[in-house]
């Protein structure tokens, strides 16, 4: 283990919540976290699944008007964050508002808190946020779990990695291959299957069992799979 993933690991276990482990917050509705923020909303395919439901729109919808994606510069995998407007506020916000607040990202929903997928144990693991967050901490006390069913996360886990799985087994595979080497078709390929090609009418894990069989049989057409 390298010496960075070393100290990410060492720091998640100093963070992490267990379920009667609490912390102090109360959201003001000021919309602090959901405006210039340091870091971007990274968006999974669940979130973009979730919030086309929400909006009764298409997947390919959501990700034309509201996000904007990118190669991860280790993953090699296309990323997909909200996408901010001029003034560095979120483009899910109207008059100040989520849009989209009961169906919002996983990421926001969880706040103040993280949320870290560990694959090789196929948990969620969640932790308290060592630089501190916007927001009214001097709130109410929760602890996790009680957190956790407010905003039903704890329903959210099963197709939260299934889909990270997925996306796990795309890095793996992408993460070798040069970035100047990859192909708009391949990005293309990935990006839908990750993101786009999902029927709000249906269940969301098959879903993912039948986009990353694709994204298999991708891969050993372009010789991709070792």
């Amino acid at each position: 283990m390298d010496t960075h993933r070393e100290e990410l690991v060492n720091d998640i276990l100093r963070n992490k919540l267990s379920p009667t482990d609490t912390f102090s917050f109360s959201c003001r509705e000021c919309g602090a976290c959901c405006r210039n923020r340091a870091t971007p909303v990274m968006l999974t395919g669940l979130d973009i699944y979730r919030i086309a439901k929400g909006l009764s729109i298409d997947p390919y919808e959501v990700l034309t008007r509201y996000t904007t994606g990118y190669l991860g510069q280790d993953s090699h995998a296309p990323v997909v964050v909200l996408r901010e407007r001029l003034d560095g506020s979120c483009s899910l916000l109207r008059k100040g508002k989520c849009t989209v607040h009961s169906c919002k990202p996983i990421a926001c929903a969880v706040h103040p808190i993280g949320r870290v997928i560990d694959l090789t144990q196929k948990k969620s693991i969640y932790i308290r946020q060592p630089g501190g967050y916007k927001g009214a901490v001097d709130g109410r006390t929760w602890t996790l779990d009680e957190w956790l069913d407010t905003w039903n996360l704890k329903e959210l886990d099963a197709p939260s990695l299934a889909w990270n799985l997925m996306a796990g087994m795309v890095a793996e595979v992408m993460h070798p291959i040069k970035l100047e080497h990859i192909g708009r078709d391949v990005i293309w390929e990935l990006y839908q299957h990750m993101y786009g090609d999902y029927d709000v009418h249906r269940d969301f894990i098959p879903q993912v069992e039948e986009n990353s069989e694709t994204l298999r049989q991708f891969f050993k057409s372009h010789k991709m799979l070792k």
